[in-house]
């Protein structure tokens, strides 16, 4: 096993149907089989919080307002933290997430919510992470996917004109440790291209 000298958070972020949870599991593989020892997470996660937030999309988010439901979001991202991530990460592992923070402030933003504050909020409560890894793709081809992997039913988040929105809030995202990644291509190259940039990284802490 390579054993890094600290533990490394890669966050995996874009609109639906960019093939973030393929990538995720895809990158994990490679990188336990390269000696690092790797965790995939996801977000919402399969504790209470994060099941509540399921079951409302599954049945509707009339029943709540974006104010509400970013509590939700907030409380299952704090539990996470201290369950998942923190433990992990002080074992020194290579920690891939499947949406996190960024997620909350581009949905959340998209429903009217100010993005620098829930932007502020996370970042006092969750781990910064290492690395972002957004994956940009027209929002029409991200439908077609969403609709060839799961039927005709879309909620309220896979409508066009609000995952506009979300995509428009993740092109804003501009931090030193955030990177743009078009995932309009062959599935194969975005991966290359995502464990290279990973790849840097880990050099820096092994």
């Amino acid at each position: 096993m390579k054993k890094l000298q600290k533990g490394l958070l890669i966050a995996i972020e874009g609109i639906d149907g960019t093939g973030k949870s393929t990538q995720v599991i895809r990158l994990r593989d490679h990188f336990s089989n390269q000696g690092i020892r790797s965790r995939a997470l996801r977000e919402p996660t399969q504790g209470k919080y994060g099941r509540e937030i399921r079951r409302l999309a599954r049945e509707g988010r009339r029943q709540i307002t974006p104010e509400q439901e970013l509590e939700l979001f907030i409380l299952d991202r704090i539990e996470d933290c201290k369950k998942n991530i923190h433990p992990a990460l002080a074992r020194k592992e290579l920690v891939l997430i499947d949406r996190y923070y960024f997620s909350t402030i581009a949905y959340q933003g998209a429903l009217g919510l100010d993005t620098q504050k829930i932007w502020e909020r996370n970042e006092a409560i969750a781990v910064i992470p290492d690395l972002v890894l957004i994956l940009d793709m027209p929002v029409e081809k991200s439908l077609r996917r969403i609709a060839d992997n799961r039927g005709d039913m879309h909620d309220d988040f896979e409508k066009a004109d609000f995952l506009i929105k979300v995509q428009a809030i993740f092109r804003w995202m501009d931090r030193p440790y955030i990177h743009h990644l078009s995932a309009d291509r062959d599935p194969d190259t975005v991966f290359t291209e995502m464990r290279d940039k990973i790849s840097e990284l880990i050099k820096k802490h092994l």
